[in-house]
C-alpha cells in the first residue's frame, strides 16, 4: 500500500516497510524460507554448480544459494568451492556465503529487503583447473 499527500509531499510505502526488518537476517530463521522459490537459476561448470535467487512472498525479501552438484567435493583452500552474493541494484546491499567443505554442499546467504526494488544473484565456482561465474537476471 503507497499513501501520498500531495500538499505535505509525503509518500509511505508499507510494503517496504514490513520486509525492512528482515535486511541481513537468516531466512531459514525468520521464517521466511518457508514461503520461498527459486526465481532464476544457473548451472556453473557445466552443472557442478548451481546459483539461485530465492525469493520470499510472505517476507518479500531475496537470497542467493549456491549449491554444489555431482558429487563435487569441495576442499577449501584447494579447490572445488563455490560462493554466492545477493546484490539489491538500489544501493548495492550485497551479503555472501561460501560453500563449506564436503561433498554435494550448500550454502545461502542473508536476505535483503525485495520490497519495490530489484536484486540478483551470482556465484563463483572454482573446479581447481578454472573458475566460473554467472549471475540470475533481476528480479
Amino acid at each position: 500500500m503507497i499513501v501520498a499527500l500531495a500538499a505535505g509531499g509525503l509518500v509511505v510505502n508499507t510494503q517496504s516497510a514490513v520486509a525492512a526488518p528482515y535486511d541481513g537476517t537468516d531466512p531459514a530463521a525468520t521464517g521466511c524460507a518457508s514461503t520461498a522459490r527459486t526465481i532464476d537459476a544457473r548451472n556453473l561448470d557445466g552443472g557442478n554448480a548451481r546459483i539461485e535467487l530465492r525469493y520470499s512472498s510472505g517476507c518479500r525479501t531475496a537470497w542467493a544459494r549456491i549449491t554444489l552438484q555431482n558429487g563435487t567435493r569441495c576442499v577449501p583452500g584447494e579447490d572445488r568451492c563455490g560462493s554466492a552474493d545477493i546484490v539489491r541494484n538500489s544501493d548495492g546491499q550485497r551479503y555472501s556465503c561460501y560453500t563449506p567443505a564436503g561433498t554435494n554442499t550448500s550454502c545461502y546467504t542473508r536476505q535483503v529487503n525485495d520490497s519495490g526494488v530489484t536484486s540478483f544473484a551470482e556465484g563463483w565456482f572454482d573446479n581447481g583447473a578454472q573458475s566460473y561465474y554467472d549471475r540470475t537476471r533481476n528480479w
